[in-house]
């Protein structure tokens, strides 16, 4: 990662500012067919001729498609489109796109899949990770995101490194999926080249980042700032199954400078989950292992709430493994629990005793904290 001293705090916030005829039969919608694009080479020409649906950076006769050119004819076409992968210009099986200037900013729902280029492989391993990525976005020019947009979008299978933060996910791309990538790292998934704030930003509502597929798993570590920032107008993120701060087998450090994750004043989410294939391993960074913090824009305060943090290993951070208000350890207060703030600032559990007979186990605690909630306590 480069090294910038302090810890960047930095919520960023974006700015937001059917007709039907009752009585009359219409016919089932049909599926729009999806535009594919295949990017053959590494280089990065704009689109000749952006909306003729042909992705092509060459005027020649042999057709040159760029990442930037792929995605200007994507942003064209108002129906779904994927970009696909087939590079076989140079000596290494891993290509490495190297952009002159930011790409553009994604309009159209759009699928990016790195897995499509020869040689990919996806992760099958229970624990870290064995994927064999091989699309690498190197940012070293750029100092804004490798990927960002407004519009849904599925990433999978792609290493984005040295840029300004890896994946930016701003309003409008609601239902976006970030999967099988690697940020903050090569393609190797083994060498800190850390973006130089966060690896990913939200902004948006239902999105994705991993799933309890062990081929979705992402490597979100080396990065300058925290590992996952779930932004003032994030809504109900999932972020489930990822390696956040550990090196490419889930035990080595390579930690994000900032907080594991770090939530600025949104709601809804869930951090793992229930079931032991949907925890995050969260270890090595330099901050919290999770932070909830609340923000004030213009007046109105902003505070997370109903986030859920469940099944996680969170471990060998800098600070706390959960930190609400980014303030340190916060006191226990009486019962009913009266006071307010992040997840309501709950009271955390304080374990008496623990007895073993036999085969069984016996946890003994206390819990105070208002009537009116479920509680799910895990040891």
């Amino acid at each position: 990662m480069r090294s910038y001293g302090t810890r960047r705090r930095a919520a960023t916030i974006l700015s937001i500012l059917a007709v039907a005829t009752a009585g009359i039969a219409t016919p089932a919608p049909v599926a729009a067919a999806t535009s594919v694009f295949k990017v053959n080479v590494t280089s990065d020409g704009s689109d000749v001729n952006v909306g003729d649906g042909v992705c092509d950076a060459a005027s020649g006769a042999k057709v040159k498609c760029s990442l930037r050119a792929a995605i200007q004819e994507a942003n064209a076409d108002p129906d779904p489109s994927e970009i696909r992968f087939a590079i076989t210009a140079g000596s290494s099986a891993t290509k490495t796109i190297l952009p002159n200037s930011a790409l553009p900013t994604v309009t159209q729902p759009l699928t990016i899949d790195g897995t499509t280029q020869a040689g990919s492989a996806v992760n099958t391993a229970a624990s870290g990770t064995n994927a064999g990525l091989r699309i690498e976005l190197d940012g070293r020019y750029i100092t804004s995101a490798g990927i960002t947009a407004i519009a849904p979008v599925t990433l999978r299978g792609l290493a984005i490194f040295w840029f300004g933060r890896g994946i930016q996910l701003s309003a409008g791309s609601d239902g976006s999926k970030v999967v099988g990538c690697f940020l903050g790292t090569t393609a190797a998934g083994t060498e800190d080249r850390g973006n130089d704030s966060t690896g990913i930003l939200v902004n948006s509502q239902d999105v994705k980042i991993g799933t309890p597929a062990r081929a979705d798993r992402n490597l979100i570590s080396g990065n300058s700032s925290s590992g996952i920032n779930l932004g003032i107008l994030a809504r109900k993120a999932i972020v489930q199954n990822n390696l956040i701060g550990t090196g490419k087998n889930g035990r080595k450090e390579m930690g994000n400078d900032g907080d594991g994750i770090f939530v600025t004043g949104s709601r809804g989410h869930l951090i793992g989950g229930e079931l032991a294939t949907q925890g995050n391993v969260i270890a090595w960074n330099g901050g919290d292992g999770v932070t909830l913090i609340s923000v004030t824009v213009s007046g109105k305060t902003y505070v997370p709430a109903g986030v859920r943090i469940l099944s996680d290993s969170i471990f060998r951070n800098g600070d706390l493994a959960i930190d609400i208000d980014d303030d340190g350890v916060t006191p226990n207060d009486a019962v009913p629990d009266p006071d307010t703030g992040p997840n309501g600032r709950m009271n955390f559990p304080k374990i008496t005793g623990a007895t073993i007979s036999g085969s069984d186990t016996r946890i003994d605690g206390t819990l105070g904290t208002r009537r009116d909630i479920d509680v799910v306590v895990q040891l």
